[in-house]
């Protein structure tokens, strides 16, 4: 049986940039990034409002912050309360990707909950042979109305080259750039041959379709990745199909486009996945998610860091004790919750 035709790219994160608050600096560096501070250097520049601006060697990494006590860099960093920001561009992420998974880096940051504010988070799905996702195609149903979306807006980004009028540039936006959740197609081949002049095999045919997702969508996003298990691919798959269905004409000319059939290659792109959700509010966990939610994703990691230091768990107690100090108000209404059900039984 051939596989199913999205199993044939692959869907990464593009780009990743959130807010830490509450945590130094040097915390935000070890213990959430796993980075070495030495691997860091400080820029001329900060920006976004931050004073400070330090870049990552091995790639485009950033992190902003104000440091209280800046006067004296050799004294551990306190920031203010702007936090500690970070931004990893889409090149940054495959170099961080050579070391560590950006998957366990949102598990680090959905731990810390109420301290982690997520800014922006891209997802990208690359057709290297446009088979289903072929701008052209996409912008000729754009252009005919052969589509319907919960976006009430689509606009058009093209460039050209003044002598011979040839593309440098496609693109399409479904919803609004300044909004929280909007979709970008474009001719990657075109982008590459921009930025390099160079035709290569890989790039001949090659289309990028992105979400963009912003504050309280990428919040949410990160959470359904966290805590449904879900792959990158199934969770911009299920916000497409949330959002935006391309459709192909009846016969019968119907007037209703609900009524259309969806095209088939938005079908095969579309195939075997659900809706994904992004505006419903999030609801609390009870302590039993928790505890399943800890069994599934963070139990094998414990028995192996219990197996290696041979069954001594004193460095348990002091997570649980460091944890209980940083409990949310979440935490706290599932606590008084599972009590109160104790009671009732």
């Amino acid at each position: 049986m051939n596989k199913p035709y999205h199993d044939n790219f692959s869907a990464v994160i593009d780009w990743l940039e959130f807010t830490v608050t509450g945590l130094q600096l040097e915390s935000v560096i070890l213990e959430i990034l796993k980075l070495e501070k030495k691997t860091f250097t400080k820029m001329e520049t900060g920006r976004f409002g931050y004073r400070t601006q330090l870049k990552w060697n091995e790639g485009s990494l950033y992190i902003m912050f104000n440091a209280v006590n800046d006067k004296n860099e050799n004294l551990p960093q306190t920031v203010d309360r702007m936090g500690v920001h970070v931004m990893i561009t889409g090149s940054g992420c495959r170099q961080y990707e050579s070391l560590y998974e950006l998957k366990t880096l949102l598990l680090y940051l959905t731990i810390l909950d109420d301290k982690v504010n997520f800014c922006r988070v891209d997802i990208a799905i690359d057709d290297l042979q446009n088979r289903i996702i072929n701008f052209s195609r996409v912008h000729r149903a754009a252009i005919n109305g052969h589509f319907t979306s919960r976006w009430n807006k689509w606009d058009e980004v093209n460039s050209r080259q003044c002598a011979t009028g040839e593309f440098l540039g496609r693109t399409m936006y479904f919803g609004s750039q300044s909004s929280e959740i909007f979709c970008r197609i474009y001719d990657k081949t075109l982008e590459r041959k921009a930025k390099s002049e160079e035709r290569t095999a890989e790039s001949e045919n090659w289309t990028r379709l992105e979400v963009v997702y912003r504050k309280e969508r990428a919040k949410k996003l990160v959470y359904h990745i966290i805590d449904k298990n879900l792959s990158v691919g199934i969770a911009i798959r299920g916000t497409l199909k949330q959002y935006i269905r391309f459709i192909k004409p009846p016969r019968n000319r119907d007037s209703n486009k609900a009524r259309w059939p969806s095209a088939k290659w938005w079908e095969q792109l579309l195939d075997n996945v659900e809706k994904l959700q992004l505006t419903s509010k999030r609801e609390p966990k009870s302590i039993d998610d928790m505890a399943s939610w800890l069994d599934r994703q963070i139990a094998p990691t414990m028995a192996a860091i219990i197996t290696a230091y041979e069954g001594d768990i004193d460095w348990l107690h002091r997570i649980i004790k460091n944890g209980a100090s940083r409990l949310s108000q979440r935490h706290r209404d599932a606590i008084a919750q599972y009590l109160q059900r104790e009671v009732v039984n």
